[in-house]
């Protein structure tokens, strides 16, 4: 049996602190300890974000962040599961659309999406706590062809802007404290320039899903259905014995990622309901999974309940003249994992204009490419097309975008088959 990465915890940064490094605003000035503070928390994000570090930190302590998350993760789920008509009809009604195929039973991942316009103005300090009707502590839901209950998604496009926009502004904040520490205006700016986001809610299928919807498929048409449900439960009670991916290993190619911490649900099927709990993390992290450029391994990566992920994208190494770097990564289905075990997360991709002009020179596109040939994981980057392939410089990022799409998952991408 393999061996499981080991567990990295994340350097976290208070949300108070990341305020008050950020702030527009004039506050009182700081004592000379308080400076001082501030100064060694700037430079221990720096750190993280940096060629030394992982390029991802987590934001703790972000009013009213766990309740937005709490009413809209278990969501990805239920419609993930909806037949296709209903979920149609939501999505409109929502202001959302799918950026992946929804047609396969046996998909890996469900992603609903929509555009966030940035508003300049604080959130953070706007939102207010809303009487959510879903609870991930037990969520029964409908599944296949049956009838779903509007109620549970009264509050789903609402929710999902109010969450994007928070998670923009942690964003637009993080990039301000790197661009003051770098002493350059570039990545704060790129983003506001930009006006926008792309936010999705992401569903990880469990194999209980995967039974779920080929189940659905074979009652399609049938007058009398059973109201009997196959073994799903003993099926999907065994621990797998080797680990998997949920998600190929890739580089987002934004400037900033910014992620909830997973929520997991642990479902199981009664009648014609699934009936879903909420899970503890599977071996204990977040099943984001990095390669660590400094050690040449994979480290699986925790961080705090309802805390928020931002990671470094290609965009940003770009920008900041290679001071910042970004985060080789995948998600993972550990070894241990039960098939009634799902994952759901939201995430928003900060990004620049289309416009905007990517200026490469002065550093190197692929500092770690001796780890391409040398090391024992070569086989990870053997997928990965080099950024020096996919970006020339004086390139607008809309170029780069279409390059790196293509060179990913175009006709003969790299993981065109994956």
């Amino acid at each position: 049996m393999e061996a499981e990465p080991e567990v990295m915890e994340l350097y976290d940064l208070p949300f108070s602190d990341l305020l008050r490094l950020s702030s527009n605003s004039a506050l009182p000035s700081p004592t000379n300890g308080d400076q001082s503070r501030l100064e060694c928390i700037s430079a221990s994000i720096m750190e993280a974000l940096g060629p030394s570090g992982p390029g991802l930190l987590s934001i703790s302590g972000v009013p009213f962040a766990s309740s937005l998350r709490r009413s809209l993760l278990p969501l990805a789920l239920h419609l993930s599961l909806l037949n296709p008509k209903d979920r149609a009809s939501l999505l409109k009604r929502h202001g959302l659309g799918s950026d992946v195929p929804l047609k396969k039973p046996d998909r890996s991942v469900s992603s609903f999406a929509s555009l966030l316009k940035y508003q300049g103005e604080s959130v953070l300090d706007q939102v207010q706590d809303i009487d959510f009707t879903s609870n991930s502590e037990e969520l029964a839901h409908n599944f296949g062809l049956s009838e779903h209950n509007d109620s549970e998604f009264d509050h789903l496009g609402d929710t999902f802007e109010k969450l994007g926009r928070c998670m923009m502004e942690l964003g637009v904040r993080l990039a301000r404290v790197c661009d003051n520490a770098m002493r350059i205006t570039e990545l704060e700016k790129s983003i506001i320039h930009s006006g926008s986001a792309k936010g999705r809610l992401i569903h990880y299928h469990s194999m209980l899903d995967g039974l779920i919807l080929k189940e659905a498929i074979k009652r399609v048409g049938l007058k009398n259905r059973s109201k009997k449900s196959p073994a799903f439960n003993e099926i999907c009670k065994e621990k797998s014995t080797v680990a998997d991916l949920w998600q190929q290993w890739h580089y987002d190619y934004g400037i900033f990622t910014v992620l909830t911490s997973p929520l997991f649900l642990s479902s199981t099927v009664e009648g014609e309901h699934l009936v879903s709990k909420e899970s503890l993390p599977p071996m204990g992290h977040s099943c984001l999974q990095l390669f660590d450029n400094r050690k040449k391994r994979i480290v699986s990566v925790k961080c705090q309940p309802d805390s928020f992920i931002i990671q470094v994208g290609e965009a940003a190494d770009v920008l900041s003249g290679g001071k910042l770097r970004s985060t080789l990564h995948a998600v993972c289905k550990p070894m241990g994992l039960t098939g009634d075990v799902s994952r759901e997360t939201f995430v928003v991709f900060l990004q620049p204009s289309w416009d905007k002009v990517l200026h490469c020179h002065g550093f190197s596109l692929d500092p770690d490419e001796e780890v391409r040939s040398g090391d024992e994981l070569a086989d990870i980057h053997s997928k990965i097309p080099p950024l020096s392939a996919r970006l020339r410089d004086g390139m607008t990022f809309a170029e780069f975008s279409r390059e790196t799409t293509k060179q990913y998952y175009g006709g003969s991408g790299i993981q065109s088959k994956r």
